[in-house]
């Protein structure tokens, strides 16, 4: 079979000033998380569902705000929320037992160390996950995914999710142009299904769970207090402005009620979300779709910083690659990953080669972002099958 293996230069370029991304998230992985003569085994994958870990939730939960934008002037700028670092810890220190080996995983969230087949890094928002999040606010660069004209069923699935920013800015999308009657209409039309996957069940559960729950609050509390949508409409400059005014950190009481609330609503919006830890592997590819998920789902995967490891290329790209190759309609992936990880072996160039290796040249990758900076260069890849 002929095909082709084209790295083009399709799309615009984001500008992506680094001054908006915190201090706290401007390294990659470096070669000292990679040392080490022995490792542990990989974890074998697992699915969870949301509903086992809600009794897991703490009574009140810090976070943050992180407002996505994009240069484009037609995208709105979404706010998600992200759960701090601080009660993260808390919680893992509560948590700590012989069995559940909490010191090294509290160890890699004060230090931002990765120990390879043991913690992936996943309690940090690394900035090419950021990088991604503002990509997916531009209409035009979701494949279509979430146009409003979009009839289909859509499955976002992230890879190596973490604090799953790019993801939360789907969902965020998803929620604010959404309303309570659409939704209730379109329960049965149209579904929307986020698988979140990460290496570490505790990131999931700790960090990706919450930031869920945190970011539906947000979203949802500031419609319920908004004004009518004349008003809106008539008052949009001012409301921003607002908007950029309020106070970007805070804590949520968790009661009973809240999260009754927050599964009742994304049941009456048609959204389902499931969670998979573990290695990547062909039993993680079948616990993606082990839910029902019809094939014929538009498919759109997402990954940031998965690739600067040469030791999980393969088991990377393999993965992906069934995942592109596994439904029956429209499917894509974005990649996004700093060029060169100096000191570790990985980057773009080494996992395109394996790639096209795994692939045997079978699929089609593009240059969809390449941001500018004075340290080293990032970008972000689509990758679907070949036409």
């Amino acid at each position: 079979m002929t095909s082709t293996f084209s790295f083009g230069f399709s799309g615009e370029d984001i500008d992506i000033d680094d001054a908006e991304i915190n201090d706290a998230y401007e390294t990659g992985p470096s070669a000292a998380q990679e040392a080490g003569a022995s490792l542990p085994g990989l974890v074998e994958a697992r699915k969870h569902e949301m509903e086992e870990w809600t009794s897991t939730l703490p009574s009140q939960i810090a976070y943050n705000t992180l407002k996505i934008t994009s240069s484009t002037a037609t995208a709105t700028p979404l706010t998600i929320a992200r759960r701090e670092v601080f009660d993260i810890r808390a919680q893992l220190m509560v948590e700590d037992s012989a069995e559940e080996q909490n010191g090294e995983l509290i160890a890699g969230l004060e230090k931002g160390d990765i120990k390879p087949n043991f913690y992936e890094g996943g309690f940090k928002t690394w900035e090419c996950s950021i990088d991604l999040a503002k990509l997916l606010v531009r209409s035009d660069d979701q494949g279509g995914i979430f146009h409003k004209s979009t009839r289909e069923d859509r499955h976002i699935i992230e890879l190596g999710a973490g604090t799953g920013v790019p993801s939360l800015a789907l969902f965020a999308q998803l929620l604010s142009e959404t309303t309570e009657t659409e939704s209730t209409a379109a329960e049965n039309a149209r579904r929307t299904h986020f698988t979140f996957a990460d290496y570490n069940s505790a990131v999931l559960r700790l960090v990706t769970f919450p930031n869920l729950l945190l970011t539906w609050n947000s979203i949802t509390s500031h419609r319920n207090t908004a004004p009518s949508s004349e008003d809106q409409t008539e008052d949009k400059a001012a409301d921003a402005k607002s908007r950029e005014e309020e106070e970007e950190e805070g804590e949520l009481d968790i009661t009973p009620e809240l999260v009754e609330s927050f599964q009742r609503d994304l049941a009456r919006r048609g959204i389902t979300i499931k969670f998979i830890s573990g290695a990547w592997s062909p039993a993680f590819v079948d616990l993606v779709f082990s839910s029902g998920e019809r094939s014929e789902y538009k498919t759109l995967v997402l990954a940031s910083e998965t690739i600067y490891s040469p030791a999980s290329l393969v088991a990377f790209s393999e993965t992906l690659l069934a995942l592109l190759r596994r439904p029956l309609a429209e499917t894509k992936a974005l990649v996004a990953a700093k060029k060169v990880y100096f000191g570790v072996g990985g980057g773009v160039d080494e996992f395109l080669a394996v790639l096209r290796t795994v692939s045997d040249h079978c699929l089609d990758v593009k240059e969809r972002l390449d941001v500018k900076s004075e340290g080293v260069g990032r970008i972000i890849l689509e990758i679907g099958q070949s036409k």
